[in-house]
């Protein structure tokens, strides 16, 4: 396969990703809205610790794990700060 292939196939990839980033801040918006109007505080420590253990869980790779870790915290991030 040539680096055009295997970049297309990456082209590809992202496209998919920013159509579930874009779903992923949509919903993260409407748990803002709902935290806002229960007075929830838009942190939950054990949600974040809950959701990394099931995902390094699900990934079931040790060598990707570290990356996928640092990925899903930064999108977290992004959806707190959305929510605010």
């Amino acid at each position: 396969m040539s680096l055009d292939e295997l970049r297309i196939q990456i082209d590809e990839i992202d496209q998919k990703m920013m159509r579930l980033f874009k779903d992923r801040m949509t919903v993260s918006q409407m748990i803002g809205d709902y935290k806002k109007i229960n007075h929830l505080p838009v942190l939950d420590q054990n949600r974040e610790k809950e959701l990394l253990n099931k995902r390094k869980e699900q990934l079931n790779d040790d060598q990707l794990w570290p990356l996928y870790e640092s990925f899903i915290k930064e999108v977290m991030k992004l959806s707190k700060a959305y929510q605010k």
